[in-house]
């Protein structure tokens, strides 16, 4: 029998996750700040590619183990965990090998050196040796801790990364600092509790894994290839130094979607899979509140952005990366779209139907395909900037959808917020052009295509 969960404790758990990432959020714009008076964008532009190359490489062969773990019946028995494991630790095998054959001719269609990418390869290596216990915190919604944990790992990893950087002011410094976070990581993963792990093959879990985890896997490499096709893309059309300034954008713009991704992760996703025999009426009922309190304080953020990234832009960075802010202020608008298309995926993962999310990332990925080919040349950045937008929104049909099937829609929240959302920017952009700001996107007149 499924135990109801209450408001007020799930409310908590919320509050803990908004807290910690926040904390997490300064810590990193801080680091972010440092990095880019010590190194040069082109250094910045590099390693954006290199983590987006290795993101892509690592769900190339993604089963959703994790995700496994958490929804699994069998998911508590220590026979499932030590197969999931066994099989975490083989996917890393492949992953090394995949990225460090494929690292040259990657390298000669994004100007790295190859060397760059074969080193930091050996993430994967180290992270395949991590615990199983991170995934059973999520599963038993032991929120406070992962917080926690996840926190003090970030505040650990920007420490390490200054100083190596601060030391080694180029590429090669911020590789290594990587490398020696993932590494005090994946030790620190086996301090926490039911930490033991071992090498164990079970074939009917293994079934299990990889009948859930083909959906996983289409999910998350479409997924990667949507979120991440705009790097890639724009890679390999601008010098490294624009590419430098854009991640400094896109580095901002992306965390508000991340912020919600970590608690999608941690509460929306564990918390539906627990409950998802519940009634539909009630289940939402449950939720809208706690969803609609954190829609508004995205939209609230999402407006300050739009209206004022450029000046905060202007304050924090040097003149080199003046460029991210009209482009943090265009990002804004498709960040609002993809965070309601994040609590739709973590709601549909719950109840075991991320088809629907597959299907949306599918949809804008090939929107992206096709309308970043055709603006390219001929609207330049902002115009790539432009299909960006229109793919989220375009990812976002197919998982209203699904959750309307599933008698879990929260489409009429989400236009009303939408809805205010719009109002306050033309308020705040009514008040800049009285104030004799002018508005963030006079800037975008001075840029040429590409």
């Amino acid at each position: 029998m499924q135990m109801a969960f209450s408001p007020k404790k799930l409310a908590g758990n919320a509050l803990w996750t908004v807290a910690t990432y926040g904390i997490s959020v300064v810590v990193r714009f801080i680091v972010n700040v440092i990095l880019t008076r010590l190194v040069r964008p082109e250094v910045m532009g590099a390693m954006m590619v290199i983590n987006t190359l290795k993101i892509g490489t690592e769900l190339i062969t993604d089963v959703g183990i994790g995700q496994n773990i958490v929804t699994n019946p069998n998911g508590e028995k220590r026979e499932f965990r030590n197969t999931a494991w066994t099989l975490q630790v083989i996917r890393a095998c492949l992953l090394f090998i995949i990225l460090s054959v494929a690292a040259y001719p990657l390298a000669q269609l994004y100007g790295i050196a190859p060397p760059e990418l074969q080193v930091s390869a050996l993430t994967f290596l180290m992270a395949g040796l991590a615990s199983t216990s991170l995934f059973y915190l999520q599963r038993r919604m032991q929120v406070i801790r992962s917080n926690l944990f996840e926190l003090s790992m970030d505040l650990v990893g920007s420490v390490i990364l200054v100083v190596f950087t601060f030391l080694h002011p180029n590429i090669w410094g911020m590789i290594v600092a990587v490398l020696v976070s993932t590494a005090l990581r994946v030790a620190a993963t086996y301090l926490l509790p039911d930490a033991r792990n071992w090498f164990a093959f079970h074939a009917s879990y293994a079934r299990q894994i990889f009948s859930f985890g083909k959906w996983i896997f289409l999910s998350s490499l479409l997924s990667f290839l949507s979120f991440n096709f705009d790097k890639l893309f724009l890679a390999q059309a601008l010098p490294l130094a624009m590419v430098g300034v854009y991640s400094i954008a896109r580095g901002i713009a992306d965390l508000p979607t991340i912020g919600i991704a970590r608690l999608g992760h941690q509460l929306v996703f564990p918390l539906i899979a627990r409950h998802n025999a519940q009634d539909r009426s009630e289940l939402k009922a449950q939720l809208a509140p706690l969803r609609r309190k954190l829609l508004l304080v995205v939209g609230v953020g999402v407006a300050l952005g739009v209206s004022f990234g450029d000046i905060a832009i202007g304050i924090v960075y040097d003149d080199r990366y003046s460029d991210a802010g009209w482009i943090l202020s265009l990002l804004m608008f498709s960040v609002w779209v993809a965070v309601l298309c994040v609590i739709n995926d973590y709601t549909l993962l719950g109840l075991r139907k991320p088809v629907y999310s597959m299907f949306g990332n599918l949809l804008k990925l090939v929107s992206l395909v096709v309308a970043m080919s055709l603006a390219a040349g001929t609207y330049g950045l902002p115009g790539l900037l432009v299909t960006i937008i229109l793919g989220e929104v375009l990812r976002y049909v197919p998982t209203i959808m699904g959750l309307w099937r599933e008698k879990l829609s929260f489409v009429a929240q989400d236009l009303a917020i939408t809805g205010a959302m719009c109002v306050l920017i033309g308020l705040l952009l009514y008040l800049r052009q009285a104030w004799g700001l002018g508005l963030p996107f006079d800037a975008i007149f001075a840029v040429t295509a590409l």
